[in-house]
């Protein structure tokens, strides 16, 4: 074997590796990087296995670096897996959070009016996976949303608010 036919081998080999890399969505999705479980997306998936078919080298690179870095998953559910009881409970874990802190966790109806607030302490040494408890005290028939108030130092007073209302669970 030549001198020359070997790098062309390594030539290949290594576009093909790369090309595999950027048909996956650790590229093409950079935003779900670090997502540690949840729904797969199947057009991700579908393009990592379609890289089989050139051969088993990208394909298998492809699945790895998408599955290793999170980005198979879809970020968020596609639907909340929050209910509002009959009796006008919430139950929501505490969030997850890098640094130690506080935040307000708040039931707030379509016209900003809040009907249940509880604060929980996040970051490292804090119980994770914590269920808190929201009661909302009068039936009420407008949407119910969750919004997310930080009261840590550097990023306090920023709010976020789910999009899609809370879904009231059917009364049995």
């Amino acid at each position: 074997m030549t001198n020359r036919f070997i790098r062309n081998i390594a030539a290949g080999t290594m576009l093909t590796v790369g090309s595999g890399s950027l048909g996956c969505g650790y590229i093409l999705h950079p935003e779900r990087r670090g997502t540690q479980s949840g729904i797969i997306d199947g057009a991700t998936m579908v393009m990592d296995l379609l890289w089989l078919l050139p051969g088993v080298i990208p394909g298998v690179v492809a699945l790895i670096v998408d599955f290793s870095s999170g980005a198979i998953y879809i970020s968020g559910s596609r639907r909340i897996g929050l209910h509002l009881s009959p009796d006008g409970r919430v139950a929501l874990q505490v969030p997850h959070a890098a640094r130690p802190g506080q935040v307000e966790l708040r039931l707030v109806t379509a016209s900003h009016q809040v009907l249940a607030r509880k604060v929980a302490v996040v970051g490292p040494g804090h119980n994770q996976g914590e269920t808190v408890e929201l009661q909302v005290g009068t039936p009420v028939k407008e949407p119910v949303y969750l919004e997310v108030e930080s009261q840590d130092g550097k990023t306090e007073g920023r709010t976020a608010r789910l999009t899609a209302a809370i879904e009231r669970a059917p009364a049995r």
